[in-house]
């Protein structure tokens, strides 16, 4: 049962460690640490419509589990609306949404779990300012174009047949390989920038 002693801020639960009970404040300030420390803070906001009001309340209350699971999530808290019901050519349609508070390890789980989940909004809430190493940038821009060459590897699939669906395959292992390569390269390339010149 929560404290109800006067002066005394509502306490939550980390995601990692809930047997241990941590103040609004204690909560805010291992935010501002774990920032300084290549940790992202940011609030998610999704929504759901439908003609259930219960698949889709239930449907974004999985939606925090999933997140919650997701590698590299340090914190997770998400608050779910009520339900709003609205009448649309006599049918009843219901929505709801979301906002989940993450706290990520570094900037590129955030940016993968948002192009996994792409939620409508995103405010970044620690830190204020972030300095990245040019290995963290091309890491992002690389989870970008994944994603992208993931989407289009599905539907091209499901559109092309017989020898063209052949060759995009093909081309698909050569880029592949391509990328290894050129990513290889960069990495040798970074390690030797950061040796100490003589």
């Amino acid at each position: 049962m929560p404290d109800e002693t006067p002066n005394k801020e509502p306490r939550v639960e980390p995601q990692k460690d809930p047997e241990k009970q941590y103040t609004e404040r204690e909560v805010e300030n291992m935010f501002k640490e774990a920032g300084k420390r290549g940790a992202i803070l940011v609030l998610l906001h999704f929504d759901a419509y439908g003609t259930d009001k219960e698949i889709i309340k239930q449907a974004l209350v999985d939606l925090v589990g999933r997140v919650t699971n997701e590698a590299g999530v340090i914190y997770c808290r998400g608050e779910i609306e009520e339900v709003i019901e609205k009448e649309n050519a006599g049918k009843k349609q219901y929505s709801t949404f979301t906002e989940i508070k993450v706290l990520f390890e570094s900037i590129s789980r955030a940016v993968s779990l948002c192009m996994k989940y792409a939620p409508i909004a995103i405010e970044v809430l620690e830190p204020k300012e972030l300095k990245l190493k040019a290995n963290e940038i091309q890491n992002l821009m690389l989870d970008a174009s994944g994603v992208s060459q993931q989407f289009t590897a599905f539907y091209m699939e499901k559109l092309l047949k017989g020898e063209e669906k052949e060759e995009f395959q093909k081309n698909l292992k050569e880029r592949a390989e391509h990328g290894k390569a050129a990513l290889k390269k960069a990495e040798e390339n970074a390690k030797t920038a950061d040796e100490p010149k003589q």
